[in-house]
């Protein structure tokens, strides 16, 4: 079997305001209004640098069910960014960002998957051959005290299987 390798992260909570900030410079506003949007370009250039098979992106893309609309550009640009590169990429959606909330109607690249609120099983090629099988799902909405990860069914074991969900540990929802 091949090498498999693929970059995770979660929780970018993209364009999110900072408050109680009033007393800093100008200089550091301006700083901290870009830090989670540098924080995703790294995340993408790291991707592309490390030679990944694909990225996945666990929940909390963005801060709030109503995603702005320069977070969701920022976001779609990184993904086109890997799609250049032919690495796919493969997005759950979490509490924080649910399927219900609102999303500007932008065309995403071929190789970004966005998981819905049910399970699916996407497969990742190399050179025509099928390396893994990324299995997700999203939250619908915002509050879910259901276990997602009980809807998963059982992995092709000829093949590493990668599971992508945004969840809690321990039962808080």
């Amino acid at each position: 079997m091949s090498t498999l390798r693929f970059v995770h992260c979660a929780d970018l909570h993209l364009d999110t305001p900072f408050r109680g900030l009033a007393n800093v410079s100008d200089d550091v506003a301006r700083e901290l209004a870009e830090a989670t949007f540098r924080a995703w370009e790294n995340i993408v250039d790291l991707t592309l640098t490390q030679g990944a098979d694909f990225l996945v992106v666990a929940g909390d893309v963005f801060d709030g069910a109503d995603r702005s609309l320069r977070a969701q550009l920022r976001f779609r640009d990184g993904l086109q960014r890997l799609a250049d590169h032919g690495i796919p990429s493969f997005v759950a959606f979490g509490n924080h960002d649910p399927l219900d909330g609102w999303s500007h109607t932008l065309d995403w690249p071929d190789l970004a998957h966005r998981f819905g609120g049910e399970p699916e099983a996407c497969d990742v090629t190399r050179d025509g051959r099928r390396i893994a099988t990324v299995h997700g799902v999203s939250h619908a909405r915002e509050a879910i005290t259901e276990d997602l990860s009980a809807r998963f069914g059982s992995p092709d074991p000829s093949v590493p299987s990668v599971a992508v969900l945004h969840a809690d540990v321990g039962g808080d929802p």
